[in-house]
C-alpha cells in the first residue's frame, strides 16, 4: 500500500512539475532557514548548563538604592564569599572572580614573544571546582592552589608555546602596576562548554598588586569589586538562603552604609540564566538576551508556516485538476481514510525532498550566518544526535501541517458531485485559502516593519550627539607600569606631529567601565541626601581634546598649579543633584565621606551631560579632577585622518621609542563605542536576512496561486478581451485581488508591530520616536513585491490570444 502511495506521489510530483517546484523550493527555504535559528538559539540556550548540579549554583549580585536611584550589579564585596562559607552551613563552596580596576588587557612575554591579552581575571583557588572546564593539560582541583599560579586557554597556549607543552612553564604578566611570574598550571579548552565568564587566563588572587591588595580586604559598604559565585549544598532551599541576607548585610556594613548615605541588598542569580537573563550591570563577558531567543523562535516558526501555507494553498487550488482522481479511486472502493493516507504520503514525501534539499542549503549558507551573527557554529549531521532529532521533527511537523488540510479537503470530495461537474474550488475553500495567504503577509509586513524601527534606532545611536567628539580619537592605552609612567614623554612627543592636532590622557573613557565612583551631597544637606557620580583623574587637555560643551565656569587649567588640589569640573546631572545650578554652582563646594572623614572639592567648571555608556542607560554624573599622583590609563589623540596611515606609523616610531619592547595598539573611540550595540547590530542583520527569507517564500506561493489563477480563469479572460477588455484590464482583474489581501494584511500586521516595536524601545532609555512612516512604507513595498510577483502571469494571460482559449468552446 505504502508503495503504491509514493508512486501515486511521485506521478503527481512529474505531472505537475511547476507545482511541485515551487511547493518545494518554498519548503526547502523555509526549513532551512528554522534549522539555522535552531542551530543559533541552541546555541544560545547551552551557556553554563555543564555545570554539576546547575541547580545549585548561584552568584550573587548586589542592588543598591541611594536616593531615588536603583543600581542593579552583578558585584559585591570582598568578604562576602568566605563568611558564607564559614558562617552560613548552606554553603559547600565559593569563589570569587575580580577583573582589575583600570586594566583592559595585560602585556604577556614569553621568550621573545610579546603580546597583550585581553579577558585575564583573578580568581580564587577553589574557582575551578566550582566551575567545570575542559582541562587538556593540568589539575582542575588544584591547579590555582599557589600564588602566581595561571591557567590558560588552549589558543593562548598555542599563540605563546607553539606546539610547545605548556604546563609549567614560566610566562611574564604586565599590568600598569607591575610585572609578574607565573607558572602555568592548567590549560583548558574554550570551544567545547558555553560560560558567561569567557576569560583567555585566570590567575590566583594572590597574585599581582591588585590581587594581594583586595584579597583579603574587609570592607562590606563599598569596594564591590568582586564576582561572587556559591554552591549551595544539596537540599539547601536558594529562597531561604537569600532570606537570610540582609541580616547579614546590615550585622556588617549597617553602620557604614548609614554614614555613607546608600542602602544594599544581596540577591542569588541561577549561573545557568546569567547570559541570557540577568538585568545587572557590569557583566563579566558578552551577554545574550533571552527576548532575542523568544524572537528568533518565533522568526523560526512563521518562516516554517508560510512556507506550509504555500504547501496547503498550492495543493487545494488543484482541487479542480485531481477531482476526478478522488472520485475514481472511491468508485472502485478507496475509503476517505485511504485517500488521506495517500495525501499524507505526498506531503510526508514533499517534505523529505524539502529537507534534503534544506540540509544542504543550510550547510552552504553557514558561513555567511556565522558572519552576520559573529558565531561559530557548525553543523554537524551524523555527529550532532539532537541536530537529526530536531530534522526529523520539522520533517514531520511540516508534513502534517503542510498536509493535513488538503487531505482533508481533497479526500472529502463526492463522487457524486464529481461526475456532475459540481465539485472543485469551492468558495468556502477560496477563503480559506485568501486567509492564509493574508495570514503569510501579516508576518512578512510585520517583520518589514520591525525592522525598520530597528534601523532608525541604529542609526540614531550612530549619529546622536554623545556630549563629546567621539570621531577622528584615536586611542592609545597604558597597559604597563612602564609605559603608564612614560605617559608624559609618549604625550610630548606626540602632540608635536602635525597629524596630530591635541592630546590628552584620563584613566577612565567612554565605551569603557569606570568603576570608581561616589555619593556626594551640596552645601547644606545631610549625608543621604546624597546623588551618585564616577570619577576620574584626568589632564587638564582632556577635556579639550573631547571637546567637552563647557556649560558655566572654566576648564581645569595647566597654568593653575592650585587645579590639581581641589578643583573639579563636573556635569549637569551631578550639579542638579547636588542642587546647584548654572548660576550658582561654579565656587561652590560639594562633599563625600569615606573612614568617617568628610572630604571636599570645589567646582571650578561645569559641562554638559554626555554618554559614557550605551544609550540604553541614562547619563549619570561624573567628576573630573586633575592629579599628578596619577598617570592617566588612556592617551586620547584628535588626528588629522587625511593621512592615517602615515600617521600610525609615525605613532608606531614614538611608541616604540618611548616604550621598547612593548606592542603597539590603538583604535578610534568611535568604533569602540559602537561595539556596545554590536548585539543589536547583529540581531538587526539576522532579522533582515529572515524577513527577505520570509518575503521571498510568501511571493513563491503568490507565484504560484497567480498562475493558477490565470490558468484557471483562461476562457473567461478570452471572453472579456472577444467583448473589448483591454490589457490594462486584464492586468488589473488578476491582480486586484492579491492586493486586497496585502492591503488587509497590512491593517493587522501594523498595530501589532507597532506593540512589539514600542517594546523594544524601551529598551533604550534614549530612543527615536517612532517612526510613522515605516509602516507606511513596509506597506507599499509589500504591495509593489505582489504586483511584481504577480504581474508575469497577469501580463502572460493579458496578452494570450482568445482564439486559442476560445477554441475549444
Amino acid at each position: 500500500m505504502v508503495k503504491n502511495y509514493l508512486k501515486i506521489a511521485l506521478r503527481n510530483f512529474l505531472k505537475f512539475k511547476g507545482y511541485t517546484a515551487l511547493n518545494t523550493l518554498g519548503l526547502a527555504v523555509g526549513i532551512a532557514a528554522c534549522l539555522l535559528i535552531v542551530q543559533h538559539i541552541r546555541d544560545e540556550l547551552r551557556f553554563d548548563r555543564h555545570h554539576a548540579e546547575p541547580g545549585r549554583f548561584f552568584r550573587i549580585g548586589t542592588t543598591f538604592n541611594a536616593g531615588n536611584e536603583t543600581t542593579v550589579t552583578s558585584m559585591s564585596p570582598s568578604p562576602l564569599a568566605w563568611t558564607l562559607v564559614q558562617d552560613y552551613p548552606e554553603v559547600e563552596n565559593a569563589a570569587r572572580l575580580m577583573k582589575a580596576p583600570g586594566v583592559d588587557q595585560y602585556l604577556i612575554e614569553y621568550g621573545e614573544r610579546t603580546f597583550f591579552e585581553q579577558k585575564g581575571y583573578l580568581v580564587d583557588s577553589t574557582f575551578f571546582r566550582l566551575f567545570h572546564f575542559d582541562f587538556t593539560a593540568g589539575d582542575s582541583e588544584h591547579a590555582l592552589d599557589a600564588p602566581y599560579s595561571v591557567v590558560i586557554t588552549k589558543p593562548m597556549a598555542e599563540k605563546i608555546f607553539g606546539s610547545q607543552q605548556a604546563l609549567n612553564q614560566t610566562i611574564k604578566i604586565s599590568d600598569p602596576f607591575g610585572e609578574y611570574d607565573f607558572k602555568v598550571t592548567g590549560v583548558v579548552d574554550p570551544s567545547t562548554l558555553k560560560s558567561h565568564i569567557d576569560g583567555h587566563f585566570y590567575m590566583n588572587m594572590r597574585s599581582t598588586a591588585f590581587g594581594q591588595r583586595f584579597y583579603a580586604l574587609n570592607e562590606w559598604a563599598g569596594n564591590n569589586l568582586f564576582y561572587t559565585y556559591v554552591r549551595l549544598r544539596p537540599g539547601a532551599s536558594p529562597d531561604a538562603f537569600e532570606a537570610k541576607l540582609p541580616a547579614l548585610v546590615e550585622s556588617k556594613a549597617g553602620e557604614r552604609l548609614k554614614t555613607l548615605g546608600f542602602q544594599k541588598k544581596h540577591f542569588l542569580e541561577p549561573v545557568p540564566d546569567i547570559y541570557l537573563k540577568s538585568a545587572a550591570v557590569y557583566p563579566v563577558g558578552p551577554a545574550g538576551n533571552m527576548t532575542f531567543v523568544y524572537i528568533f523562535s518565533a522568526i523560526a516558526a512563521f518562516i516554517l508556516l508560510i512556507a506550509c501555507i504555500n504547501f496547503m494553498n498550492l495543493s487545494t487550488a488543484k482541487a479542480t485538476i485531481r477531482a476526478r482522481e478522488v472520485g475514481v479511486r472511491k468508485v472502485v472502493g478507496a475509503s476517505r481514510g485511504m485517500l488521506i493516507w495517500q495525501f499524507m504520503s505526498e506531503s510526508l514525501l514533499h517534505s523529505v525532498i524539502a529537507v534534503l534539499l534544506a540540509c544542504v542549503a543550510a550547510k552552504l549558507a553557514l558561513p555567511v550566518f556565522n558572519d552576520i551573527s559573529g558565531k561559530e557554529l557548525s553543523i554537524q549531521f551524523m555527529q550532532d544526535g539532537a541536530l537529526l532529532i530536531w530534522i526529523v521533527g520539522i520533517t514531520l511537523f511540516t508534513a502534517l501541517i503542510a498536509g493535513s488540510y488538503p487531505a482533508l479537503y481533497l479526500s472529502g470530495f463526492s463522487p457524486v458531485s464529481i461526475f456532475r461537474g459540481k465539485s472543485g474550488d469551492r468558495f468556502s475553500v477560496r477563503q480559506i485559502r485568501k486567509g492564509l495567504v493574508v495570514v503569510q503577509f501579516i508576518v512578512s509586513i510585520a517583520l518589514i516593519q520591525g525592522i525598520f524601527v530597528i534601523q532608525q534606532q541604529l542609526n540614531y545611536v550612530r549619529q546622536k550627539n554623545l556630549g563629546f567628539e567621539k570621531d577622528a580619537r584615536l586611542v592609545i592605552q597604558m597597559n604597563t607600569a612602564k609605559s603608564t609612567e612614560n605617559y608624559s614623554s609618549l604625550k610630548q612627543a606626540c602632540q608635536t606631529q602635525s597629524g596630530v592636532l591635541s592630546v590628552g590622557g584620563s584613566t577612565a573613557i567612554p565605551g569603557n567601565p569606570n568603576i570608581e565612583d561616589m555619593l556626594f551631597y551640596g552645601e547644606g544637606k545631610a549625608p543621604d541626601e546624597n546623588v551618585h557620580s564616577f570619577w576620574q583623574w584626568i589632564d587638564p587637555s582632556y577635556l579639550t581634546t573631547m571637546k567637552f560643551d563647557l556649560l558655566a565656569g572654566r576648564f581645569l587649567n595647566e597654568k593653575r598649579p592650585t587645579d590639581s588640589l581641589e578643583s573639579v569640573v563636573i556635569t549637569e546631572h551631578l550639579m542638579n543633584g547636588l542642587g546647584y545650578t548654572l548660576d550658582n554652582a561654579v565656587g561652590r563646594k560639594f562633599f563625600w565621606n569615606w573612614h568617617g572623614t568628610q572630604y571636599a572639592q570645589e567646582i571650578v567648571g561645569v559641562v554638559r551631560d554626555f554618554h559614557a555608556t550605551s544609550l540604553r542607560e541614562e547619563v549619570d554624573g561624573h567628576i573630573f579632577q586633575w592629579s599628578h599622583d596619577r598617570s592617566p590609563n588612556y592617551l586620547v589623540a584628535n588626528v588629522a585622518t587625511n593621512d592615517l596611515p602615515g600617521l600610525i606609523s609615525t605613532l608606531t616610531a614614538i611608541w616604540q621609542r618611548v616604550n621598547p619592547g612593548e606592542p603597539f595598539e590603538y583604535y578610534f573611540l568611535d568604533d569602540k563605542l559602537q561595539q556596545a550595540y554590536l548585539s543589536d547590530q547583529r540581531t538587526a542583520r539576522l532579522i533582515s536576512a529572515f524577513t527577505v527569507l520570509a518575503l521571498f517564500i510568501s511571493c513563491i506561493g503568490l507565484f504560484g496561486l497567480a498562475a493558477f489563477a490565470a490558468e484557471s480563469r483562461t476562457k473567461e479572460i478570452g471572453v472579456r478581451k472577444v467583448l473589448g477588455a483591454s490589457v490594462g484590464n486584464i492586468i488589473t482583474l488578476l491582480s486586484r485581488d492579491f492586493v486586497g489581501l496585502v492591503l488587509i494584511a497590512l491593517v493587522i500586521a501594523t498595530p501589532m508591530a507597532w506593540y512589539f516595536m514600542q517594546k523594544w524601545l524601551q529598551d533604550f532609555h534614549y530612543h527615536v520616536d517612532m517612526p510613522w512612516w515605516a509602516f507606511g512604507l513596509a506597506g507599499l513595498l509589500a504591495i509593489g513585491l505582489t504586483l511584481l510577483t504577480v504581474s508575469w502571469q497577469s501580463v502572460k494571460a493579458a496578452v494570450m490570444n482568445p482564439v486559442n482559449s476560445l477554441r475549444s468552446e
